[in-house]
């Protein structure tokens, strides 16, 4: 029987969506959530120079901004042309070395509490991970597993004295 390898052991890299949709800290709030809608994502990291400095999210978009009124933000701004990136971001992110296994991936993001991280090597932004990209590579794992079950399970019967 011949076994293929899983990919259990994939870093962070190979897994991350490389098309990281990025602002700057002065962007408004309101093209933050533009580009975000645009581009069909449910969050921006933000970036001043080459560094990453936090992240936006449709969720900060929706609780901190709408649904408190903008009154747990830092300073009080009502005018939602004013409210830029910075002012709604959750600021020094956690992310992940692109060297990193999924197995440190799930972690990060379960101390995060984030489903989704950005992705570094060298503290450069190289990808993305969405939770969602997690599952489906899991799913995959799982299928190719159970599959090598199957086939160890058919080698043994095949064997077994009583055929």
């Amino acid at each position: 029987m011949a076994t293929e390898r899983t990919d259990l052991g994939m870093t962070a890299r190979r897994l991350a969506r490389t098309d990281v949709v990025s602002v700057t800290p002065d962007t408004p709030i309101t093209k933050t959530a533009q580009i975000m809608r645009d581009r069909t994502v449910g969050s921006v990291l933000v970036i001043e120079g080459d560094e990453l400095i936090g992240v936006v999210t449709d969720r900060d978009i929706a609780v901190e901004v709408v649904a408190d009124g903008s009154a747990s933000l830092t300073h009080e701004v009502t005018d939602l042309e004013m409210l830029t990136a910075q002012d709604v971001m959750t600021a020094d992110p956690q992310s992940v070395d692109a060297d990193a296994k999924i197995q440190r991936v799930l972690r990060a993001m379960n101390d995060a509490h984030a489903r989704r991280i950005p992705v570094v090597d060298d503290d450069h932004v190289v990808g993305i991970i969405a939770f969602d990209d997690l599952v489906l590579h899991l799913a995959g794992e799982c299928t190719h597993v159970s599959a090598q079950l199957d086939s160890l399970a058919e080698v043994i019967h095949a064997e077994s004295p009583s055929n």
